[in-house]
C-alpha cells in the first residue's frame, strides 16, 4: 500500500465561503496511488503551488494498511488521514477466496480501515479520518458494501475520532478515465428510470429484496470527490456525518463558486 503526504496546502472553509490558509499542515492519504489517491494528491497539491508557492510537496511513503505502525511517523505528523484503500471485485470471486481471506472484501474493504482508525486513535492526539465508502454496491455482490458499512460504523463510534464518510456513486473523469464518461450517462440513465420503479415498490414486496440488486446511484465527478474530501479533511462542520453524492456535489459547486485564493 503507498501512501501521499501532502505538505502545505490551502482549502476553502465553508463556513466562510472562501478559502483559508492551511500552510504547514499535513494530509495523509491512505492508498494514495489510486485514481482518486492520486486526483485527490493533485489537487492539493495545485492548491498549494498557487497560493503559497510550494512545489514537488508529494512525499512517498511505503507502508501495510493492515499493520499501520510500519507508517506511525505519517500517522503522527498528519493533521488528516484519507482513507481510500478497498476493492471492486474481491479474491473471493477472482480466486475462490473464503470471506476474510487475503483480498477479500473483509480485509480491503473493512480491516484495512479499522486497522487504520484503531491505530490512528492510539497514536494521535486529535484523530481525524475521512472514509471512502460507496452509496451502492455492483450487482449481486451486497458485501463490497456491507464491509464498507461495517468499517463505517465502527470508525465513527472510536472514542476521540473525528471522521467525516464519502458515499459516493461510480466515480468519472472524462479527463483520467476517458471511458468512464459513458458509464457515467449510463448510471444516470438507469438510475433515474429504474429508480422510479424501485422507490415505488412496497417494503415488504417479494420484489423488493431481488431488484436491490439493480438499485444503481447515479454517477459523480472525481473534482466533486477531490474538493469534498479536502473540504472533510480539514473543516470541522462536517465531522460525524456521511455524505452523499448531492451533498459533495454542493460542496464542490460552493467551492467552485467562490474560487481559489487570489482569484
Amino acid at each position: 500500500i503507498r501512501l501521499w503526504t501532502i505538505l502545505g496546502t490551502k482549502v476553502w472553509s465553508t463556513n466562510k465561503l472562501k478559502m483559508r490558509s492551511l500552510a504547514g499542515k499535513t494530509l495523509c492519504i491512505v492508498g494514495g496511488s489510486g485514481y482518486v489517491g492520486k486526483g485527490i494528491a493533485r489537487h492539493a497539491v495545485s492548491l498549494g503551488v498557487k497560493t503559497i508557492s510550494w512545489i514537488d510537496q508529494v512525499e512517498w511513503v511505503r507502508g501495510n494498511a493492515m499493520n499501520p505502525s510500519t507508517f506511525d511517523e505519517s500517522l503522527k505528523k498528519s493533521d488528516a488521514v484519507v482513507h481510500l484503500v478497498g476493492t471492486l471485485i474481491d479474491t473471493s470471486i477472482r480466486k475462490n477466496k473464503k470471506p476474510g481471506d487475503e483480498g477479500t472484501y473483509e480485509q480491503m474493504n473493512r480491516d484495512a480501515a479499522i486497522a487504520v482508525a484503531n491505530r490512528l486513535v492510539e497514536v494521535h492526539p486529535a484523530p481525524k479520518m475521512v472514509f471512502m465508502s460507496a452509496s451502492r454496491a455492483p450487482p449481486f455482490i451486497k458485501r463490497y458494501l456491507t464491509t464498507k458499512e461495517e468499517a463505517e460504523r465502527h470508525i465513527l463510534s472510536l472514542p476521540k475520532m473525528h471522521a467525516v464518510i464519502l458515499k459516493p456513486g461510480f466515480i468519472y473523469s472524462a479527463k483520467d478515465r476517458w471511458w468512464s464518461v459513458p458509464i457515467r450517462y449510463g448510471c444516470t440513465l438507469w438510475s433515474s428510470s429504474f429508480g422510479r420503479v424501485y422507490e415505488n415498490i412496497k417494503t415488504d414486496s417479494v420484489l423488493k429484496k431481488p431488484l436491490s440488486n439493480f438499485d444503481v446511484d447515479q454517477a459523480i465527478a472525481l473534482e466533486d470527490i477531490t474538493v469534498t474530501a479536502l473540504a472533510a479533511a480539514f473543516e470541522t462542520e462536517f465531522d460525524g456525518r456521511r455524505l452523499t453524492n448531492t451533498e459533495m456535489r454542493m460542496i464542490s459547486q460552493r467551492f467552485e463558486v467562490f474560487g481559489y485564493a487570489g482569484k
